[in-house]
């Protein structure tokens, strides 16, 4: 997740339409959850540890997995752990314009070759390229198109960005849209949180040309410093957790497991979005 607050929260400050709340009750269970594959060190889980992963969110009601990249064998490990479930992966190729681009996307390829495509939520090639300013629309835009051709159309194929970073070439090229929505860093309060993002996620899809749209990451912080109204806590993150069961929204709650390999980045809080703390204890008593 890379985090260019400013533009973030000018573009909540501007949201003006008036969309119905979304559900609330927190029943259900969560539509999905990003998972990087990694402890909260940053060291590679085993495949034994992903399955013991994917085992905790079955427990939990959590049908659908996020990646970011082939990094640690993500994807291999978690299509031989889902198998005989109705799991489903977004298989995912984390690009930056760097030359390490085409050995992840060959790898992305490979490891889809003989995948079920049941299996598969999605496929998404970058996350925050633009936003982040890594990449152009238009190099991003490419570089869907190259995956869709190396797959032959068996899966749908889309990239990740923020509502602002979306740009109209690459969503001509996208099959499937995953746009990420942080109402934290709308400074907004936990008890709004799920309303923001049923506003923005509105006013996105005007924008999307009516192409599948999911929100990518969204999830509440548990430390760090204040935005404004949103108050990093495992209150609130508890909080934003349920509400989010409780709507109609497709998201992928971000994330699985805290971070601490990552910067602090604004507000101190990039390390501590996880549901699953350092030690791997869960931090609501609501994920267990």
């Amino acid at each position: 997740m890379l985090l260019l607050v400013q533009l973030y929260i000018f573009a909540f400050a501007a949201l003006v339409t008036a969309l119905p709340a979304a559900k609330r009750g927190g029943g259900g269970s969560v539509y999905g959850i990003t998972y990087t594959g990694k402890s909260s060190d940053g060291s590679c889980h085993s495949s034994d540890q992903v399955s013991q992963m994917v085992k905790r969110f079955q427990k939990n009601g959590i049908q659908r997995i996020r990646t970011y990249s082939q990094e640690c064998d993500i994807l291999p490990n978690l299509l031989k752990a889902i198998q005989n479930t109705d799991m489903q992966v977004v298989a995912a190729a984390w690009i930056d314009g760097s030359g390490k681009d085409e050995k992840e996307i060959s790898s992305l390829v490979n490891n889809l070759k003989n995948a079920n495509s049941d299996q598969i939520a999605g496929v998404a090639i970058g996350n925050e390229c633009v936003q982040g300013g890594l990449m152009s629309a238009s190099d991003v835009a490419s570089k869907i198109k190259e995956v869709k051709g190396k797959l032959g159309g068996k899966f749908k194929v889309g990239t990740v960005d923020t509502p602002t970073g979306f740009q109209g070439a690459m969503l001509d090229a996208s099959d499937i849209v995953f746009v990420n929505i942080h109402p934290f860093f709308g400074a907004v309060t936990a008890d709004d949180a799920v309303d923001n993002l049923n506003q923005q996620l509105g006013s996105f899809k005007g924008k999307a040309g009516g192409k599948d749209v999911i929100v990518g990451e969204v999830g509440w912080p548990s430390s760090g410093d204040t935005n404004g109204k949103a108050v990093p806590s495992t209150a609130n993150l508890a909080k934003v957790y349920n509400a989010l069961k409780g709507s109609s929204i497709k998201y992928y709650f971000f994330e699985a497991q805290d971070s601490n390999w990552k910067n602090g980045g604004a507000f101190n809080v990039e390390p501590h979005w996880g549901l699953i703390d350092a030690n791997g204890k869960s931090k609501i008593s609501e994920f267990q």
